[in-house]
């Protein structure tokens, strides 16, 4: 009896672990590997960074009168801000690929809000989910001054990337 009861618990241990892995947790963590200029890798999960969209890595302006690989300078700066460091994300929503979205945290900084500040990224809050904790107004603030100084994309004959991701988009059959 004593050997059906030491199973039965057994048992529900394992189906709790694994109910448990296949949840989506509200918080990922730990040291991330960038992707591009919005999507990071933690635990070998894909992130899409909340409320910003960066150019592609393949996407380029027009700056000074010479090509600006603004994809190649988006992911490199936010490299030098958290690659193989620890962060922190929120998860707050899935996008239409299912990959997870989150609100990140390097230390204390947020790390959309930063790549809005630097120029490259712009601020994309109409897919936030109503339950978001992103402050709207200080993400607005952030890309509207970096408009004004001129910084990142805002200093560059570019297309917005949602749109060269629209025009890039093979058509469908």
């Amino acid at each position: 009896m004593r050997f059906r009861a030491a199973l039965a618990a057994a048992v529900a241990i394992v189906c709790i672990g694994v109910g448990a892995a296949a949840a989506d947790p509200a918080t990922w963590s730990g040291t991330v590997r960038v992707i591009d200029g919005d999507t990071i890798s933690v635990r070998q999960q894909r992130i899409r960074i909340a409320a910003i969209d960066a150019c592609e890595l393949g996407q380029t302006g027009l700056r000074n009168g010479k090509v600006w690989q603004c994809g190649i300078e988006g992911r490199a700066f936010l490299r030098r801000m958290i690659d193989g460091k620890h962060v922190s994300c929120r998860i707050i929503d899935r996008d239409r690929y299912r990959r997870r979205v989150g609100h990140c945290f390097y230390k204390e900084t947020d790390v959309g809000l930063a790549m809005v500040r630097a120029g490259l990224a712009e601020s994309m809050l109409r897919y936030l989910p109503s339950s978001h904790p992103i402050n709207l107004v200080e993400y607005g603030d952030a890309e509207n001054s970096a408009r004004d100084r001129r910084l990142g994309l805002w200093s560059a004959e570019i297309e917005s990337p949602h749109l060269y991701r629209r025009a890039k988009k093979p058509p469908a059959h």
